[in-house]
């Protein structure tokens, strides 16, 4: 089964919180628990004309539409999802987001000279054998990963602002 770095697509200009730091960043979300973070539910976006509320937010941490969320529950019902609301002042619009919970697993990030100097993820076959979704970590970085199947589900729903990168698996 092929795997995927699942981000925010170069083309198109995501929302981009303000006064997140220590709410909802990486290091707050593995220490706090689930019910500390849920005092922090609404926060203000940058405004920008071209800003698209997309289905996916890779920055500061990953979140997803009320729409992907379901599809991700279909296929995991014990994906814990935390709600957030992303507010467009100047343009009065808004958006809930859903910050979920994953397994971490470790990869290695490589560099192919034979196709250019091309990076990609080398990750073991058996830490994502049986998952659908999972975090895949490098040390410093951190992404997502979504099975092929998870995938073609969310893009038939017509999903807005989604990039995808295969990763090698071995």
């Amino acid at each position: 089964m092929k795997y995927f770095v699942v981000e925010v697509n170069e083309q198109y200009i995501a929302p981009v919180p303000i006064g997140w730091y220590g709410k909802i960043d990486k290091k707050t979300l593995s220490t706090k628990s689930s019910y500390q973070i849920a005092k922090n539910l609404l926060f203000s976006v940058e405004s920008n004309m071209q800003m698209i509320f997309t289905d996916v937010l890779t920055s500061p941490c990953f979140m997803v539409s009320e729409t992907i969320r379901n599809v991700i529950r279909k296929y995991d019902a014990f994906v814990y999802f935390i709600r957030i609301i992303l507010l467009d002042k100047e343009h009065k619009q808004s958006m809930a987001y859903y910050i979920p919970y994953l397994d971490t697993v470790s990869c290695t990030l490589r560099k192919d000279m034979s196709r250019g100097g091309m990076t990609y993820f080398e990750i073991d076959r058996k830490s994502v054998e049986e998952k659908v979704i999972v975090e895949i970590t490098d040390g410093h970085d951190s992404h997502v990963l979504m099975r092929m199947d998870l995938v073609e589900s969310i893009l038939r729903r017509q999903a807005v602002g989604i990039g995808l990168r295969e990763v090698q698996i071995v």
